[in-house]
């Protein structure tokens, strides 16, 4: 199926000259569960992975949850008790209790080390082929992104799973890997994607406002401070929201963060944007799912809006940035 986005409700370009010289397009993926194929793009699939070549695995600390069996009068007094202080020297990591048909338990989040390192999750496959605005290092046509599926309390700058990358060129792997390893770790359920076959679509974005000349951004801002609840404004349609490739970064959370490579202090490229939503409350939803309300209980609209099941950043999304130019093709990851 072809998947495109319902038309914007404000012309840009038109509303504030000077605009379209800023254009750019960046590629949404729209992932939607399906069997992917290893020699494809997809999210969550087999990785075209050559045979010779280690499969990566984690050793670092990572948090992890625990369960402790309490009695239900013991989840009472827990539930009744006004100092926390005292619950959390109980049981630091203090998350919450938890009732099911298994009994009642204390949650709690730890750091810990695995016993032997755990192999790495299988999270996109992207072919310059099928992803017109992936930017590729030079002599390789394919991304791959995997990560370690569990928090690192030592990443401080980004919320979220350890990231690698691995730049490829399709047709010099004559002797794929079989399966990936499983992780000898539980991997946290939200960084577990599904398997998703991509409908890429090519849109056209401008910049957040903090990256434009300043007499542009101004108006831009000054547009958006006007807005009345309900409005279109510059912040909801400018920048594509859901998975992609390239484009322009929205900066809603934190406001605009140089992203420089610190090989050559040049600004970084917005390679991947991968997201937990993909219609930012129907403004990017697709004119082919448009008829779709939200609901948890229509698994036609998860798969539409949560295709990949991934929880990510702090708030929503989890950026890639990369330095093209530089050896070694170095990244940095960015949580909004």
């Amino acid at each position: 199926m072809t998947f495109t986005s319902v038309p914007r409700r404000l012309d840009l370009a038109h509303l504030f000259p000077g605009l379209a010289a800023h254009a750019r397009t960046a590629t949404r993926l729209h992932p939607r569960p399906g069997v992917p194929s290893i020699t494809g793009s997809h999210v969550g699939g087999p990785l075209l992975w050559p045979a010779d070549e280690p499969w990566p695995r984690c050793a670092r600390p990572h948090r992890v949850e625990e369960r402790h069996p309490i009695s239900p009068e013991q989840a009472a007094r827990l539930g009744r008790r006004s100092d926390p202080i005292s619950t959390a020297v109980q049981y630091p990591g203090f998350i919450g209790i938890h009732h099911d048909e298994a009994g009642t338990h204390v949650i709690t989040h730890v750091n810990r080390s695995a016993p032997e390192p755990s192999p790495l999750l299988p999270v996109a496959q992207l072919r310059a082929q099928d992803v017109p605005d992936l930017p590729l290092p030079p002599g390789t046509d394919m991304l791959q992104v995997l990560w370690c599926p569990h928090v690192h309390p030592e990443d401080r700058d980004q919320y979220g799973p350890a990231v690698q990358l691995r730049w490829r060129s399709a047709a010099g792997i004559t002797a794929p890997q079989a399966p990936a390893p499983a992780p000898t770790v539980v991997p946290d359920e939200m960084f577990h994607p599904r398997p998703c076959v991509l409908h890429p679509e090519q849109v056209v974005e401008y910049p957040w406002w903090q990256e434009l000349p300043e007499t542009l951004g101004s108006q831009v801002r000054a547009f958006d401070d006007s807005r009345e609840f309900g409005q279109p404004s510059y912040y909801a349609v400018s920048q594509a929201r859901g998975w992609k490739a390239g484009g322009y970064a929205n900066w809603g959370s934190t406001d605009r963060l140089p992203m420089t490579c610190e090989g050559c202090s040049r600004e970084m490229t917005l390679l991947l944007s991968m997201t937990s939503a993909e219609s930012f409350g129907g403004t990017w939803r697709t004119e082919q799912e448009s008829h779709l309300e939200p609901s948890w209980t229509d698994p036609r609209w998860r798969d539409a809006d949560r295709p990949t099941g991934v929880s990510v950043g702090w708030d929503d999304a989890l950026r890639v940035f990369a330095c093209l130019s530089c050896p070694g093709t170095p990244f940095r990851l960015n949580s909004q």
